[in-house]
């Protein structure tokens, strides 16, 4: 009887989504991002962290939670799954208010547990390292000197429109949590009006909500958006994280908390967390392998044509599903 129902229900889904199939346009997307160590005389102690949207999708949590019934980054009981389908609620901390424990490095490589494949109506799918193709590349940057490699993955998507295209979001590196806070604040010093977040204004995460007490503050982070408008355009929001000093607004009693150099009584030397943006909008081609040059990041990444999807996502009756679960976090 199930099994009857099964195929009904796969059958009117399938139905549905062949008035729609011509209109998807699937593309495969490599990215691999690494870090320039080599000194720089550019300053970018004013830049801002980077804001994401309330759409942007997070293949990367899931894979390397603890817990996958509770995302920490965006506070949701999202799995892989869910981040590819309704973002809305997975971007939203109010849904659920569990918080997983994450690694305090992000591993390199970030990939499913088993290859997979998108069908029909589905959002991003996370691919398997396997599925990459970026494995020479990545050895001849490797071997470069002052070199570090943050993050490397595979997704498929569908490309839309920039109005309806879903960013990214990519991570990696250090957490910062237990120094900083997002904004590149020391979470160490006692609480100061003057240097203070409004109460709620995290809109780095997409709308306006009480803020959580803790959630990682990433070496790299922001988002990718790939959209289509007659060719493929790529666009980077990245930040990449270095701890510092700053002359920051304080009170006198920090000021021996920090033992920094006061001038005028209400400005100290205090640590920093600076962002380093590296924010840019390009027009491409499939297939061809696109450079993102800048004095402290590269980005190494390809759009690839693919095989179209031509079925929906078999339905699963007993609620296991492989794509969510997390993957082992090693080292």
């Amino acid at each position: 009887m199930l099994h009857k129902i099964a195929i009904s229900i796969a059958a009117i889904t399938a139905l549905s989504h062949s008035v729609t199939a011509h209109a998807e346009s699937w593309f495969e997307v490599e990215v691999f991002v690494f870090e320039r160590q080599n000194p720089s005389v550019e300053k970018w102690l004013d830049a801002s962290p980077p804001t994401l949207a309330n759409n942007t999708v997070d293949l990367i949590t899931p894979v390397i939670s603890t817990d996958i019934t509770g995302v920490a980054s965006a506070l949701t009981g999202c799995s892989s799954t869910d981040w590819a389908s309704d973002t809305s609620d997975c971007n939203d901390p109010k849904i659920s208010s569990n918080i997983a424990s994450h690694p305090s490095e992000v591993p390199v490589s970030i990939g499913a547990a088993t290859p997979q494949t998108a069908f029909l109506g589905q959002g991003t799918v996370l691919l398997a390292q396997s599925q990459g193709q970026f494995k020479d590349i990545i050895r001849t940057i490797r071997r470069e000197p002052y070199v570090k490699s943050l993050v490397h993955l595979t997704w498929q998507q569908n490309m839309q429109s920039r109005r309806l295209a879903k960013p990214v979001r990519i991570f990696g590196g250090k957490d910062y949590s237990k120094t900083f806070d997002y904004y590149g604040l020391s979470v160490n010093k006692p609480a100061d009006s003057s240097m203070s977040m409004p109460i709620g204004d995290y809109s780095a995460l997409g709308g306006f909500y009480d803020a959580p007490k803790v959630k990682p503050v990433w070496e790299l982070d922001g988002s990718i958006n790939i959209y289509l408008n007659h060719y493929l355009y790529i666009e980077n929001n990245l930040a990449l994280r270095k701890p510092t000093q700053k002359m920051i607004e304080s009170t006198p009693a920090a000021f021996n908390e920090y033992a920094a150099l006061e001038i005028e009584g209400k400005k100290q030397l205090a640590p920093f967390l600076q962002s380093i943006p590296l924010i840019q909008n390009r027009r491409v081609r499939s297939g061809e392998l696109h450079y993102f040059d800048h004095p402290q990041l590269g980005i190494v990444m390809q759009i690839r044509k693919m095989a179209q999807p031509s079925s929906v996502k078999p339905i699963d009756l007993t609620g296991y599903t492989p794509q969510g679960q997390p993957m082992p976090y090693a080292g």
